[in-house]
């Protein structure tokens, strides 16, 4: 027969109102946040299984799980993978992880689509930049190909890419003033396909070289 363990003690943290230190057979054994212990509904002289007490810290895990994806969250918007990423980083087990994901997406703090269109609209306002790279970043954060295209509608919805790379170009070439013409072309054209531009779009604003 599996070894039962008693509930000796339950006792409020001093540090912590809200944590509750559980005591068994005696000892310390762990502790939990007050809505995990009124969820689990154990009390003084209950007897628990090694399976009842895994399952109680299972849930406490979770709640973990999600205070810290809202803490994320809070500093700035992320892409599914990027929060379950870091989720994993701080050790939390998949369920625990599977639960705050899950819990962010029913509040509506977690929404690729959404996170996508914020994206592309943030850099084409503060860092522009073409779809290659866009869709590369966005890529790189786990976001379905689906998603990305509305992140791409998003970025140029106001301007096209064209648009926008004409202008990043006649911004651009003003700094490079100092520069001999040979020198100015050069950097500006490497610039934009650092940015991300397609060769045959910077080729084009190249040719307006004079007008730009």
């Amino acid at each position: 027969m599996a070894e039962m363990r008693t509930v000796t003690g339950i006792e409020m943290q001093k540090r912590d109102s809200n944590r509750i230190s559980i005591f068994l057979d005696g000892e310390f054994a762990f502790g939990l946040h007050q809505d995990v212990l009124l969820e689990c509904g154990i009390a003084r002289g209950d007897k628990l299984s090694e399976e009842r007490i895994e399952a109680i810290l299972a849930l406490e895990q979770s709640r973990r799980a999600k205070e810290k994806a809202l803490r994320l969250l809070s500093v700035r918007s992320r892409s599914r993978k990027e929060l379950a990423d870091r989720l994993k980083q701080a050790k939390f087990s998949p369920a625990a992880v599977e639960s705050a994901l899950g819990e962010m997406e029913r509040l509506g703090f977690l929404d690729d689509s959404e996170f996508a269109r914020a994206w592309g609209r943030n850099r084409t306002a503060t860092r522009p930049e073409g779809a290659f790279m866009l869709r590369q970043e966005l890529r790189h954060k786990g976001v379905t190909e689906e998603d990305i295209e509305k992140g791409l509608q998003a970025a140029f919805q106001e301007s096209s890419e064209a648009e926008v790379a004409r202008e990043l170009a006649v911004r651009r070439k003003k700094v490079l003033v100092s520069l001999s013409e040979e020198k100015a072309k050069k950097r500006l054209q490497d610039f934009l396909l650092r940015r991300g531009f397609g060769w045959d779009l910077v080729s084009g604003i190249m040719e307006e070289w004079e007008r730009l």
